[in-house]
């Protein structure tokens, strides 16, 4: 079923937690403040083929300039570095079905500047370095250009969540460095299951958006950290008589969350030209 999934899959990453901000701070644009962090060394290599066990993951600890990924699309490293709010357009297909590897850091000096900004700010400088590498090793030339678009505006359904929310420490006080978001996807001739644990509103708004191909923005109100698993159907699973249901059944009935689409006129990152990553 691999070779099936792997549309969807291609979406698929942990989200990163210096990347992602904890609970529901989203990223935030600051004009008057200008990024510089690039990585110093950047290894990018081809991953192996998927087998049945396939798994995504990005590591990027707070105050920390490293940033690590396995089996990830370059479509998904383009939605960390310019955000999920955005629909990525123009990008050739190998951007979503061939999967690589990931090991960038700076040095020590940029380390401690990390460890005296804000949470915000080092968001904002890793997102520079992200995309100064796609510049560099890939070419990526982008602008942004406002179309109409359908998009999904995340909820709770009635009757409430039905997600297991992780219990905070018995002090009561959320980490400094919690544990990491982790998604990982099976696919089953009855659709595809997705296991999340530890992941915040704003991950699984995420998760989400791969699976249906468009933004999907968290209007929850949640801010805990969640474990779950998602049971949903696929093409090939429909004429399967056990057959998961649709996404946005299986989001209501086994989450508590409901997908609500709308179409708005939303900035769309159109890729003007990209190409596989050199060797290193």
């Amino acid at each position: 079923f691999v070779q099936r999934c792997l549309g969807v899959l291609a979406f698929l990453l942990v989200f990163a937690t210096g990347l992602c901000a904890r609970a529901q701070t989203p990223i935030l644009e600051e004009p008057n403040y200008k990024p510089t962090l690039t990585f110093d060394v950047a290894v990018i290599r081809l991953a192996p083929p998927p087998d049945a066990n396939f798994h995504v993951s990005v590591s990027s600890p707070p105050h920390s300039s490293r940033f690590e990924a396995t089996n990830l699309p370059m479509k998904a490293l383009l939605q960390i570095a310019y955000g999920f709010d955005a629909p990525v357009v123009g990008a050739p297909d190998w951007t979503a079905n061939t999967f690589y590897n990931i090991n960038a850091r700076s040095d020590e000096a940029a380390d401690a500047r990390l460890a005296k900004l804000t949470d915000n700010e080092v968001r904002l400088e890793k997102r520079n370095a992200i995309r100064v590498l796609l510049a560099d090793r890939l070419g990526l030339k982008t602008h942004l250009e406002t179309r109409d678009s359908s998009i999904y505006n995340l909820v709770v359904a009635k009757g409430g969540i039905k997600m297991q929310a992780v219990p905070l420490p018995p002090d009561g006080q959320v980490p400094a460095t919690p544990p990491p978001a982790n998604v990982e996807a099976h696919g089953s001739r009855h659709g595809l299951e997705f296991v999340g644990s530890n992941a915040s509103m704003r991950a699984i708004s995420g998760a989400l958006s791969s699976m249906v191909q468009a933004p999907v923005v968290d209007n929850t109100g949640l801010t805990g950290t969640y474990n779950y698993t998602l049971q949903f159907g696929r093409e090939w699973s429909e004429n399967d008589p056990d057959g998961w249901p649709s996404i946005f059944t299986a989001v209501q009935e086994q989450l508590g969350l409901k997908l609500e689409a709308v179409h708005k006129s939303v900035p769309n990152l159109v890729v003007d030209h990209i190409t596989k990553p050199t060797e290193n």
